[in-house]
C-alpha cells in the first residue's frame, strides 16, 4: 500500500515497465521511487544476447529518467532504476542503474 504501481507508463517516448510511486499523501515518509526495466530471454540464449540485453536495459532506464513527469511523479523522492534480467523462468540478474554511466 506505500506504492502506487503503474505499468507501462510513457517516458520520454518510449514505455517504461513498471513505475512505483509513493503515495506521498497517505504515507508522506517514503522516500524513495522506482523505474523497473524487465528483460526476458529464453533459456538458450547466448551470453552475448543476454549482456546486450542488459546494457539496453540501462541505457533505456536513464533515458525514461529524463522525462519531465519523472521528476513531477518522483518529487522529494530519491529515483532508484532497476534493471532485471530473466532467463526461462530463472532471475539472471538485478542491478541498480545510477543516471551517470
Amino acid at each position: 500500500p506505500l506504492y502506487l504501481i503503474a505499468p507501462e507508463v510513457e517516458m520520454a517516448h518510449g514505455y517504461c515497465d513498471i513505475f512505483l510511486m509513493p503515495d506521498r499523501k497517505r504515507y508522506p515518509e517514503v522516500c524513495h521511487s522506482y523505474i523497473l526495466e524487465l528483460k526476458y530471454l529464453t533459456a538458450s540464449a547466448p551470453q552475448a544476447e543476454a549482456d546486450k540485453q542488459w546494457a539496453e536495459a540501462a541505457e533505456q532506464a536513464r533515458h525514461y529518467a529524463t522525462d519531465g513527469k519523472v521528476a513531477v511523479m518522483a518529487k522529494d523522492t530519491e529515483l532508484h532504476l532497476i534493471r532485471m534480467q530473466m532467463r526461462g523462468t530463472e532471475m539472471e540478474r538485478v542491478g541498480e542503474v545510477f543516471l551517470q554511466p
